[in-house]
């Protein structure tokens, strides 16, 4: 069965710290006020924190060539109270060793993509950028969903999550990239935080104890605790550095002390923070005319915690 899907790409973060005009402190936990800051303070699918969960992890994304990723996340459907997991994938090659984000860097033409797990089979879009190249990505239920040529919005897209699956990522080449089939195991089920409740008010003059429940042979790992996204009146928004801590998978749990979190509070001013728990796969192949590509499947948790 094969589906055409529109695409959601993933989108750059805006850098650390950038602070525009009226931006304030929030006072107290708005439930309606803090579902939308929190949810703008970590987007586990931009490219930017991508990135900064393989490094965490151990992995030397500096010298590589391509990379392939497939996340699964939660998506939070505000208005109706409901969540749902779905799975985002990317696609990008160059021609010498790049990060995803270099703004420097041109992705190649790969021919046609697609991702195929069991008898489904998901086309990537390709989408041609002036600036960073060509790019390919396909997902769903990503608020930073990038619509098509007029501007229409992507459908959500669930690419279902089977555990130790193996997902089969084939592209027919270009005059720049010889047609080529990879090949990604998923973890063998997706982490899920327990002990923590979502909006649970926390006490920062105590440690944090992390549980979960996931892959004990992931070996990617990574804890980030992303600060309130403070918002300015005039609509302005205040994006504060996350913290980002590489965990042991199979230890089940990761303490985070009190003064660490008396550090962070006193340094964003934040009251409230998301708690974010990644989980993965990776495996690197090295092909003889691209050179390195690393192909990435995990996928993540999060928490909204409040401060005392």
């Amino acid at each position: 069965m094969k589906k055409h899907l529109l695409v959601s790409l993933l989108v750059l973060l805006v850098g650390a710290g950038l602070l525009l005009v009226g931006c304030e402190s929030l006072n107290g936990p708005d439930p309606a006020a803090l579902d939308a800051s929190l949810e703008e303070s970590f987007d586990v699918t931009a490219t930017e924190n991508q990135e900064s969960i393989l490094k965490t992890s151990g992995v030397n994304i500096d010298s590589a060539n391509g990379f392939f990723s497939l996340r699964w996340s939660e998506v939070s459907q505000r208005f109706k109270g409901t969540t749902f997991v779905v799975g985002h994938a990317s696609a990008v090659v160059f021609e010498k060793p790049a990060t995803p984000r270099d703004r420097n860097a041109a992705g190649l033409d790969m021919g046609d993509v697609s991702l195929a797990i069991g008898a489904d089979k998901f086309d990537l879009r390709k989408l041609m950028l002036r600036l960073s190249g060509v790019r390919y990505g396909v997902g769903g239920g990503s608020r930073h969903g990038q619509g098509g040529p007029n501007g229409e919005r992507p459908e959500i897209v669930n690419i279902p999550f089977v555990g130790g699956g193996s997902y089969q990522l084939a592209a027919t080449g270009s005059d720049k990239v010889a047609a080529f089939n990879l090949t990604i195991k998923a973890p063998t089920k997706l982490v899920a935080i327990t002990g923590l409740t979502d909006k649970q008010e926390i006490d920062a003059t105590q440690d944090l104890k992390i549980t979960w429940d996931g892959d004990a042979a992931a070996t990617d790992m990574a804890v980030v605790l992303a600060p309130l996204v403070k918002r300015g009146r005039f609509g302005g928004s205040q994006r504060l550095e996350p913290i980002f801590q590489s965990v042991n998978a199979a230890a089940g749990s990761y303490t985070i002390t009190a003064a660490a979190l008396q550090e962070l509070i006193s340094k964003s001013g934040a009251k409230a923070f998301s708690l974010h728990l990644s989980q993965g796969v990776h495996s690197e192949v090295t092909d003889a005319k691209l050179g390195k590509i690393i192909l990435s499947a995990g996928g993540d948790d999060r928490v909204m915690l409040t401060v005392k």
